[in-house]
């Protein structure tokens, strides 16, 4: 199993930190979020990561280099990061999406368990989620059981959409080999060959899910904190929540 994270986006909404160093080099408590995930991925027993790089593409290549702590790092760049979208830069991956992967944002912090705990499912395609809270903004899941019956990005939910029912995508996925080589990948080139570079990946997920053609089990996060960091105030709640979290070591 692989590691894919995507990592090109420009973090405007973190400015003025994002002025001088990417997104993914914010420190959480202490610690540059893609440290959480790369922890995390190691933890989990992956030893392959490819980082999906763009604004300020050299500081992270610079900075973790060919490996984290025994974790081999390779980096591909969409460098056309201001005019597309993280579809687009998931597309640019697709020659090493040849081995079931854990997709994750760069923006996230979280509990490594809770990667461990999706390695550990029988499904061949998860989305990790959580109960969705109004505090919350973007794709949600409508779930039958442990699965998912669709999957409503944020553009979608109208003034009187109902979410009592609703999960919050935390945006850590696990696809399996064949669904990428069979499912996702050609939909994704149909995405891009209309034009829709400024698509959401999981506009994808979301056709793929209503049409039938896959299958996508849903992980609840339960007690395990996590938190996505988009904006300043984003940024001092995961500071707090996170504030006791231990270094990682070995």
């Amino acid at each position: 199993m692989k590691g894919l994270i995507l990592s090109a986006g420009m973090g405007t909404r973190l400015d003025p930190l994002t002025r001088t160093c990417p997104k993914c080099m914010v420190h959480v408590a202490g610690r540059p979020m893609m440290e959480y995930q790369l922890d995390a991925l190691r933890k989990a027993g992956v030893v392959e990561c490819t980082i999906v790089v763009g604004y300020m593409a050299d500081a992270i290549r610079d900075y973790f280099g060919a490996s984290y702590r025994g974790l081999n790092l390779s980096y591909v760049e969409n460098t056309v990061y201001a005019e597309t979208n993280n579809l687009y830069s998931f597309w640019l991956a697709r020659a090493e999406l040849d081995d079931d992967t854990l997709l994750l944002e760069a923006d996230l912090v979280f509990d490594t368990q809770l990667v461990s705990q999706l390695v550990s499912m029988d499904e061949s395609n998860v989305a990790v989620v959580d109960r969705y809270q109004p505090s919350m903004d973007g794709t949600v899941i409508l779930a039958s059981g442990d699965f998912a019956e669709s999957m409503i990005l944020k553009s979608d939910q109208g003034r009187w959409f109902d979410y009592r029912t609703a999960l919050k995508t935390v945006n850590i996925y696990r696809l399996s080999k064949e669904t990428l080589a069979n499912v996702i990948l050609p939909e994704m080139e149909a995405f891009l060959n209309d034009g829709r570079t400024g698509q959401y990946y999981e506009a994808v997920f979301a056709s793929l899910i209503a049409s039938g053609r896959m299958e996508m089990a849903v992980l609840n996060t339960g007690n395990k904190k996590w938190a996505e960091i988009d904006t300043l105030d984003d940024l001092k709640k995961a500071e707090k929540m996170f504030a006791s979290a231990p270094a990682a070591i070995g």
